[in-house]
Parts: C-alpha cells; sequence; structure tokens
C-alpha cells in the first residue's frame, strides 16, 4: 500500500521513545513491502546526510518541515500556555499545528495516489479532510499522562492548568479515535482505555520494540553496585522519578548496600536539576550520551521509579534486551507482559522498591535468573518480528477495504 506518514519528529538519531517508535514502524512498514511518503517535523540541524541517506532506504519520499519547538516539559512558554486556554484543543496539540505540514499533505493527497494516511494524535492535526482511511499511532494515553500528572503535583495552580489540557486531550484524543479506521496502541491496557474512550474504532495492540542484534556487541562488564536509570531529563515523568528515587528510595537502599552508587543516564538535564540533588552522595548524571548500550550493560540493575506515564516504557526493554533485571513501579510497567518476580520485580512501597534493589545487588545468581528471563521475554514480544505481525494485521484489513472500495467501482479515496 502507499502510505502517508506524518512525524511529529525525525525518526533518526533514535535516542527517544518517539524516535524509537517511528522509526520501527517505518521499517515495519517498508519490511511489509509498504511505499512511504514521510513528512516529518524537524529542527535545525538534525538532517544530516547520514540520517537522510538512512530515511531513504526505507521511504519513497523524505520531506521535512521546520518546528522550531522544544519540548514540552522543559520550556514554559508561559505565554503559549496561556493563550491556549481559550483553545479548544490541548496546548500540547496546538504546538504542532503547521500551515506547511498541512498544505504538503494536501497536496499529496490530491494526487489520489495514496492509499493510507498514518499519523498520531498530534500530527493528526494537520491531516485535511480526505476520504482515504486513517490510521493513528497512539505512543501513549496522553489524557492519562496528564491526569497522573495531577496525582502528583503539590502546586494548585499547576495542577489546575494541568487539570484542564487533562478534559481537552480526552476530548481530542476521542474525537481524533472517531476520525481513524483504525488505531494502533502500543499495549492491551492503552488500547482498553482507548476502546472505552472510542468504542466504534478497532484497535490493534503494535508493541514498542528494540533491536536484538548486536545489543552486546563490545559491551563492558559488569559493575555489581551500580544502579542505573536512564531516561531524557527534558521529560517531567522521569524528573520526578529521579526525584522519587533519590529523595524516597536510595537513601535506604545504602542503609542497605553502603557501596550503591545511582548513574542518572539521559539528555538534557539541566543544571539546576543536576545542583539539586548535589547532597544525595553515589549520584551521578552522565547527561546525553551517544550510546546507551554501555551504559546499560555496565549496571547491575536498573530501575523504573515512575508515578506518572502511559504507553511502555521503552527503557524497561532496552534493560531487558542487555539481560538487565528491572526493578519497576506498576504505573513503570504497566502494559508490558513481563512476570513479576520472574522477568521484573514491582514495587510501588519506597521501602519495598528499596530492598528489591538491595537483594539484587547482593545476589548475582537472581540478577542472571531475571535478566536471562527478561530477555527471552523481549525475544518473543518486543522485538521486530513482533511489530511486523501486528502491524501487518492492521493494514491488511484496511487494504481489504481499499480492495472492496475499487471492487465497487469507487474511484478516488475510500469514503469515511
Amino acid at each position: 500500500m502507499r502510505v502517508l506518514f506524518l512525524a511529529r519528529d525525525l525518526p533518526l538519531p533514535a535516542n527517544n521513545g518517539t524516535r524509537l517508535r517511528t522509526w520501527a514502524l517505518l521499517r515495519a512498514q517498508a519490511a511489509e513491502g509498504h511505499s512511504i511518503s514521510l513528512l516529518a517535523f524537524t529542527r535545525p540541524g538534525e538532517a544530516s546526510d547520514a540520517v537522510m541517506a538512512s530515511l531513504g532506504q526505507v521511504c519513497r519520499e523524505v520531506v521535512l518541515v521546520p518546528l522550531a519547538m522544544g519540548s514540552l516539559s522543559a520550556e514554559v512558554n508561559l505565554g503559549a500556555r496561556i493563550g491556549a486556554l481559550t483553545r479548544a484543543r490541548p496546548y500540547s496539540v496546538e504546538r504542532f499545528v503547521s500551515a506547511d505540514m498541512r498544505r504538503l499533505a494536501r497536496e499529496r493527497l490530491e494526487t489520489n495516489e495514496l492509499d493510507v494516511v498514518f499519523c498520531d494524535v498530534f500530527t493528526s492535526v494537520n491531516v485535511p479532510d480526505t476520504r482515504l482511511p486513517i490510521l493513528i499511532n497512539h505512543e501513549n494515553v496522553e489524557h492519562i499522562i496528564l491526569r497522573r500528572y495531577c496525582d502528583v503535583e503539590r502546586n494548585p495552580a499547576r495542577r489546575a492548568y494541568a487539570w484542564l489540557e487533562h478534559v481537552k486531550m480526552r476530548r481530542w484524543e476521542r474525537r481524533v479515535c472517531a476520525r481513524a479506521r483504525m488505531s494502533l496502541a502500543c499495549s492491551g491496557v492503552d488500547a482498553q482505555t482507548l476502546q472505552r474512550l472510542c468504542p466504534t474504532t478497532p484497535f490493534v495492540t503494535a508493541p514498542n520494540i528494540v533491536e536484538l542484534d548486536g545489543m552486546n556487541a563490545g559491551a563492558p562488564a559488569e559493575e555489581p553496585s551500580t544502579i542505573l536509570f536512564q531516561g531524557g531529563m527534558d521529560w517531567l515523568p522521569n524528573r520526578d522519578a529521579v526525584d522519587f528515587f533519590a529523595n524516597a528510595i536510595f537513601p535506604r537502599i545504602r542503609t542497605l548496600a553502603p557501596e550503591a552508587r545511582v548513574v542518572v543516564a539521559g539528555r538534557n538535564p539541566s543544571p539546576d536539576f543536576v545542583a539539586s540533588f548535589a547532597h544525595v552522595p553515589g549520584m551521578c548524571f552522565t547527561g546525553t550520551v551517544p550510546d546507551m548500550r554501555p551504559v546499560i550493560a555496565s549496571a547491575a540493575v536498573s530501575v523504573a521509579p515512575l508515578r506518572i506515564g502511559s504507553g511502555t516504557r521503552v527503557k524497561i526493554i532496552e534493560a531487558a534486551a542487555l539481560g538487565k533485571p528491572v526493578v519497576s513501579t506498576r504505573i513503570g510497567a504497566e502494559g508490558l507482559d513481563f512476570v513479576d518476580g520472574e522477568e521484573i520485580v514491582l514495587a510501588d512501597d519506597p521501602v519495598r522498591f528499596a530492598e528489591a534493589v538491595a537483594d539484587l545487588l547482593g545476589d548475582s545468581a537472581s540478577r542472571r535468573r531475571i535478566g536471562d528471563a527478561a530477555r527471552r521475554r523481549v525475544q518473543h514480544s518486543y522485538s521486530l518480528p513482533a511489530l511486523r505481525r501486528a502491524l501487518a494485521e492492521a493494514m491488511a484489513r484496511v487494504e481489504r477495504e481499499v480492495i472492496a472500495a475499487q471492487g465497487a467501482g469507487a474511484t478516488g479515496p475510500l469514503a469515511p
């Protein structure tokens, strides 16, 4: 099939969850024989020759659309947020409104040389009215993230603003789902949540994945006292998780395992954020790293103490792919099919979380047992073949509609 794919970020380098999922979906579609025309937002300096060459191997056409916008949770943008209060769309969607993206999409749709439009909750704002079937990729359930933020935010003004955004985002996600012919959720949990929101739209679970080939190549030796938290520090749920771990969990770990140290690895930690943990002994920040695999390999235990989130955490899948045991909150591991006590350890209470980490630091046999089981889970459920199977199911259902419409004598794109 001929696919128009709208992406809210350049998929390479694949160094965050959004890019990893976008790149995986593009490769899976190409591997299934689909022809892709990619329209992607980009920022200055991102589109290197190497990046464009890699995209060109997967996509028939790559068109970049400039977007001068920073991270949603790293920049305040108070004026823009206030201006969005009176609009029906949530601020996080308004940020992606682009006349250029909409014009480019319309030009391609008017050629009648496409079969399907592929977009997400944010880029859908730039999809013109069309009779083509629309597939929506749900990386998260966005209104759930906002609701959970409200649960932990202590500032009344911020909590009130987030609640309003949550209400608007829930309404927007329902509208987007209703417009779609098919939706892809990254977990069964998300699919059920979205299905309740929009019962008329069919959903397919298309998992987040990692590439297993080459994951262990040149991996450094494990450091038995090292705990790892990985994740971009320009994403508020990750910052909240670091704060929760550093203040409520890590001091208890140090009483049980005095040699323990925690490495926080992820892009763009602000100087003020790093400085706020100067009082925590045994804690260090790496900042942006070119390749996360050696950092994961050197850790004894990976942690995911998240209290805010939706979707599935690629950080857990990446650690598991390298055979690392993971201790996570239930929100952190939500949507993943890892078995508690066998392929992962789940704990919401800070004391229990600390005890689980300390137990693993002191027991190399348990680390190997859980890490090996976790890697097998990734091989079965979170690798490219698993994503290809799910995507093939979704695309086949849409393709049958295209063929049926053509057989009925329809001309041009499909009717809604």
